[in-house]
This record gives C-alpha cells, sequence and structure tokens, in this order.
C-alpha cells in the first residue's frame, strides 16, 4: 500500500511540475510575442519615416525642375496610397504570422489600433532601443 502512495506522490509531483513549467513557458511565449510585435512596429514607424523624408526629397527635387501642378498632384497621390497599402499590409502580414492559438494575444487590428498599442508600451521600446545602441 505505501508504495501505492509513493507512485500517487511521485506522479502528483511530475504533473504538478510539468503544469508550472508549461504555464511559465506560456507567459514567456506571450512576452516574447509582444516584445516581436513591438520591435516590429518600431520598424515599420522607421521605415515610414525614411520613405517620408523621400517623398520631401523627391517633391523638392519636383520643384526644382519646375514640374507641373498635377504631375506633383499625382504624386502625392501615389505616394500616399502606397503607404496606406504598405500600413495594411505590414499590420495584415504581423497577423498572420501569429499561430491560431497566440491570435487573440494580439492587441490590434489595424494601424491606428497598433499606434496605440506602441504608445502604451512606449517606454519598454525606447529602452530596448536604447540597449542596442548601447550594444553596437
Amino acid at each position: 500500500m505505501s508504495w501505492l502512495l509513493g507512485l500517487l506522490i511521485f506522479v502528483f509531483g511530475y504533473v504538478t511540475c510539468k503544469t508550472i513549467y508549461f504555464l511559465s513557458a506560456s507567459r514567456i511565449s506571450v512576452r516574447l510575442l509582444r516584445s516581436a510585435q513591438l520591435v516590429y512596429l518600431s520598424v515599420m514607424i522607421k521605415s515610414l519615416e525614411n520613405l517620408s523624408y523621400s517623398r520631401e526629397i523627391a517633391l523638392e527635387h519636383m520643384l526644382r525642375t519646375e514640374r507641373k501642378s498635377p504631375e506633383i498632384s499625382s504624386f502625392e497621390f501615389k505616394f500616399d496610397e502606397e503607404v496606406r497599402l504598405i500600413k495594411d499590409r505590414a499590420i495584415t502580414q504581423l497577423i498572420n504570422q501569429h499561430p491560431r492559438l497566440f491570435r487573440d494575444t494580439i492587441e490590434f487590428t489595424d494601424w491606428d489600433s497598433s499606434m496605440a498599442f506602441l504608445t502604451r508600451y512606449k517606454g519598454s521600446i525606447l529602452s530596448f532601443w536604447r540597449n542596442s545602441d548601447q550594444k553596437n
């Protein structure tokens, strides 16, 4: 009878240990996903910022070469449309890259809500980029 009790205690301890490890790993996975989302969104912001600088340079060049107003307007319209598509694709791609199990952890559905998410964790992402700059 005592060997049965010992076996039950061992099985209970083993299952409890595995459960604690599983919960701990799940928590870490969600934090890693959130960190990856923040890094991805901040990289997208930086890319769009650089794209915006390119737009300004192109507009300045168009003005210097005395391009016509409809041509400049067309360029601005196409550029704005391309930026909108980039934003939509970026968020769609980010969401689609998550396994179905973790899709419920995503706190945003579009560009505006992703920017609110990024703003909420601004301190974390600034700390991340500061630490990565110091290592280089």
